[in-house]
């Protein structure tokens, strides 16, 4: 439900990530249904529209992973797929995912939704804020740096939530395509005092109370290694990274190789910044968007401690926006 809710927040109703969204498939799917049983001739009207969009030559693109020099024809293979198609339309560009972004995701810190289920028995939190929105960016590798340093196994956030049972785990998530970034706290008893502990970590390593230790930056670069060499663990899987990486992302095929060299030359006062700059602000009011889950038994609890020091603002007005979702 968190995810739902905030990709109903963060994306326009353009997005086809906000179109298959649960809590827009719950909505749409009853109507559907009912049309199907009173006008089905409706439905598969839509239905020929959505083919006739999609199955056009110039929304396509092939990936073609073979040793095409042992195929015979292998250009002329797809023949009998393209005669129905207008070849001589040119490609339409790949629409981007910052494109599809709600006003709410480019200027996040307004919003607040708490959201009581009285199907779980925990919290749960989402915090988002403007990140990175380049895979060239300078203060990239500093970035993937220090995320993965905070969120490693047994690391300083692990020991801090996880290990005091406030949490069952945190993470950060990082989308260089949308230019987001957002800090989650999963299953929490008191996900206020999760997020205040985490909050508390990155402060200390910015402020230099909380010292980096060595072993553990090594470990994190080591598993920024291993994620890139997961990706391309076998020639087909190799072979797709390049097609997203020219294709989609529109960055050199070997952007994974310039990227490691540099994540290896990063040191302590590049990801002090990169903490102070970009990480920080997901905990800041007024700079990231909050959806939090609970037990409908800590709405109370959760409405006030949210309102009066996350937002800084009245229970009343907070409760009126959560009365919105």
């Amino acid at each position: 439900m968190a995810y739902a809710v905030d990709s109903m927040i963060h994306y326009a109703p353009t997005s086809s990530s906000r179109a298959q969204n649960t809590l827009v498939k719950a909505l749409y799917l009853k109507r559907i249904f009912r049309l199907l049983e009173t006008s089905p001739d409706i439905v598969i009207g839509q239905m020929e529209i959505i083919r006739q969009s999609l199955a056009r030559f110039s929304n396509m693109r092939v990936l073609v992973i073979a040793n095409l020099e042992s195929l015979s024809y292998p250009v002329s293979t797809f023949k009998h797929l393209t005669d129905a198609l207008d070849t001589k339309q040119p490609l339409n560009p790949l629409d981007s995912r910052a494109a599809n972004l709600s006003e709410a995701a480019r200027n996040p810190g307004s919003l607040a939704y708490i959201i009581p289920m009285s199907t779980i028995d925990s919290s749960f939190l989402l915090l988002t804020a403007r990140g990175l929105d380049s895979y060239h960016h300078p203060s990239l590798p500093a970035l993937m740096v220090a995320l993965a340093y905070l969120d490693a196994v047994e690391g300083p956030l692990w020991t801090a939530v996880r290990g005091t049972g406030l949490a069952y785990g945190t993470s950060f998530a990082r989308g260089n395509d949308t230019g987001l970034l957002g800090f989650r706290v999963y299953r929490s008893p008191d996900a206020f005092k999760a997020y205040k502990t985490a909050r508390t970590v990155v402060e200390e390593f910015i402020s230099g109370a909380r010292a980096f230790e060595k072993h553990a930056l090594e470990g994190a670069i080591s598993s920024i290694v291993v994620e890139f060499v997961d990706e391309q663990a076998t020639m087909s899987t190799a072979a797709n990274l390049g097609f997203v990486n020219l294709v989609v992302r529109g960055i050199e095929k070997t952007w994974s190789d310039g990227m490691l060299k540099k994540v290896r030359e990063v040191g302590v006062e590049e990801i002090k910044k990169v903490l102070k700059e970009i990480v920080l602000p997901v905990f800041l009011p007024g700079k990231a968007d909050l959806v939090v889950t609970c037990a409908s038994i800590m709405e109370e609890v959760s409405l006030f401690r949210y309102c009066t020091r996350f937002l800084l603002s009245s229970v009343a007005s907070c409760g009126k926006r959560i009365n919105n979702c």
